[in-house]
């Protein structure tokens, strides 16, 4: 009975994690926008904002990797796992999305669409 208990803790505590997930909407077409900037200068900056957050995004996978390592073999045997590594996906996409929007907004840019 103990298992129950902890399989259903951890389904309280991912639950409203996945559903967040899975709501999230569809990727749409973004344009970043600044008076007085070209094409060329829009591409530039936003190569440079995407490298920020991939790097970013690449530091997040290594932390994900090392708690995998610390409790995957709990998240297999509650079978969580799948929840959990979707989630740390969608974590790390979510904060990679930030770094990229936070730089191109300090550059002077803004979203249209």
């Amino acid at each position: 009975m103990t298992g129950d208990r902890g399989l259903r803790g951890l389904g309280a505590l991912f639950g409203p994690l996945l559903l967040a997930v899975c709501a999230a909407p569809g990727t749409t077409e973004v344009q970043w926008v600044k008076a007085g900037a070209d094409d060329q200068t829009i591409s530039r900056e936003l190569r440079d904002c995407t490298a920020q957050a991939n790097a970013a995004a690449a530091s997040e996978h290594g932390i994900n990797q090392d708690i995998n390592a610390t409790l995957g073999g709990n998240w297999q045997l509650s079978g969580t796992s799948a929840i959990v590594h979707q989630s740390m996906r969608a974590q790390t996409a979510g904060f990679a999305d930030q770094v990229l929007n936070s730089c191109m907004r300090a550059k002077g840019f803004t979203k249209q669409g």
